[in-house]
């Protein structure tokens, strides 16, 4: 299993260290909460996401550091599986670095659109956002790659599990639906930004203006969130 995991990080550094880190952070709130399922005080304390908090007290670092915190086991082992997998087509296509940034990228929008349309009064975490924004990056990559039927039967699969999970949320309660939304459609606007001709398993043609224009596209997003969010306070 060691020598399974050490070809796997020298392929994908970033998906691997993303996965390895939250395990460790979980492990840490397990053990600051002396439980596997992690109390409200001890995610409040250790960096989740708390509307009042941010919006009142500028606490804006929220966003960035709830995607890295879980509630209960089962949250974090359905998130990584997804992340490991999913995040390692991604990043054999855009590399480690491009990765890492658009991960990051999209479990802000992810978290803004909680902030902006989702509950207030409640603390939230999880890595859903972002997870759900590599899922809004390859539906994309299915659209720009009219060279090969890859990246459209990937697109054709991450739309039919969106769409199932999406009803499945409605469903559910505790399920930040707001969270995922946003992660979708900011990696659906911003992945452009990160493909620059030939990489391992893809041709995409992206020109200087598209990437501009998708980088722009993304900034008006969060700019909108933050403004709609701002008005809840």
């Amino acid at each position: 299993m060691i020598a399974e995991f050490k070809r796997a990080f020298k392929a994908t550094p970033a998906t691997s260290a993303l996965v390895a880190f939250m395990v460790v952070v979980y492990l840490w709130e397990a053990l600051i909460a002396q439980s596997f399922t992690i109390s409200s005080r001890v995610l409040y304390e250790t960096g989740a996401q708390f509307g009042p908090i941010v919006l009142h007290y500028g606490e804006w670092w929220r966003l960035l550091t709830a995607g890295f915190l879980h509630v209960t086991a089962s949250h974090l082992i359905f998130n990584m599986i997804t992340l490991y997998f999913i995040g390692r087509l991604l990043e054999l296509e855009i590399g480690p670095w491009r990765f890492l940034i658009l991960f990051l990228t999209t479990v802000i929008s992810g978290n803004l659109m909680s902030l902006a349309f989702g509950a207030m009064n409640v603390i939230s975490a999880g890595a859903s956002g972002g997870v759900f924004g590599l899922f809004g990056a390859i539906v994309r990559l299915g659209l720009m790659d009219k060279r090969r039927a890859y990246w459209r039967s990937q697109a054709k699969l991450m739309t039919a599990f969106v769409l199932l999970s999406v009803i499945s949320a409605l469903f559910t309660p505790g399920i930040d639906l707001a969270a995922h939304i946003g992660g979708l459609i900011g990696g659906f606007l911003i992945v452009p930004v990160f493909i620059s001709g030939f990489h391992y398993s893809g041709l995409f043609k992206i020109g200087g203006g598209r990437r501009a224009l998708a980088l722009l596209m993304y900034v008006a997003l969060i700019a909108t969130l933050v403004g709609i969010a701002l008005l809840r306070k």
